[in-house]
């Protein structure tokens, strides 16, 4: 097998630790692709927003007779997927995306383990996801409830930053009583963990980095888009 190139996606974040933290990722994505035996493999930094460099700039720097996959840091489908990802792959030949995190079952069992230690004291658990209003990414962020609640054993509701209904500040204010734990499926600080501190839930968990099972469960959905692709 010759080079391969992936292209590490994020959505990219003027907040200094969040991106300390997608380069965390990075590193932690390649250092788990040696070990798998992956040598091939040539890592790039790329962005669908605010930072750079972006995606369509990163491939086409590429030699045209070396493939690609755009590996998204994302966690569920949404206009930065379905649009801006799937447009620069449309436009160059041997390219190819993996899917975002969705609803992994290796993602819900980090995330179920991050609420055992609250479950005792509280008997509402929200789900708290970035948002988009993609029917697809809002069926990903439910199934990963569903999931999560599988673990648990009890109930999980879901509730979005923005992009989607309910928004978690409409759901804590109106609808529920606390103690409320807000599970974060964010994936790094930035604006939206920020609003989530904002909501007067009881416990609102961290972003899912730093983790190295996150790094772990993108590295399953790299490993699926480089199976499709052979």
């Amino acid at each position: 097998m010759g080079r391969i190139h992936v292209l590490a996606a994020s959505h990219g974040t003027d907040d200094e630790r969040g991106q300390r933290l997608i380069h965390e990722l990075r590193a932690q994505l390649e250092e788990l692709a040696r070990n798998s035996g992956l040598t091939e493999l040539v890592w790039h930094e790329a962005y669908v927003d605010v930072q750079h460099p972006q995606i369509p700039a990163v491939l086409d720097s590429l030699p045209a007779d070396e493939p690609a996959v755009v590996l998204p840091l994302l966690v569920a489908d949404g206009v930065h997927t379905t649009y801006d990802i799937a447009g620069a792959v449309k436009a160059r030949a041997n390219t190819t995306a993996a899917a975002p995190l969705g609803s992994l079952p290796e993602l819900a069992h980090v995330l179920a383990r991050r609420a055992q230690a609250h479950l005792e004291l509280h008997s509402t658990v929200v789900l708290a996801a970035a948002g988009t209003r993609l029917e697809t990414g809002q069926q990903q962020i439910g199934e990963l409830a569903k999931l999560v609640s599988a673990e648990l054993g009890r109930e999980v509701q879901v509730a979005y930053c923005a992009g989607a209904k309910p928004l978690i500040q409409d759901l804590l204010a109106t609808e529920i009583q606390a103690p409320v734990l807000v599970l974060s499926a964010l994936l790094a600080d930035g604006l939206f963990q920020t609003r989530l501190a904002s909501t007067g839930a009881s416990v609102i968990t961290s972003p899912l980095l730093p983790d190295v099972m996150i790094a772990k469960c993108f590295f399953v959905r790299l490993q699926e888009a480089l199976k499709a692709a052979c």
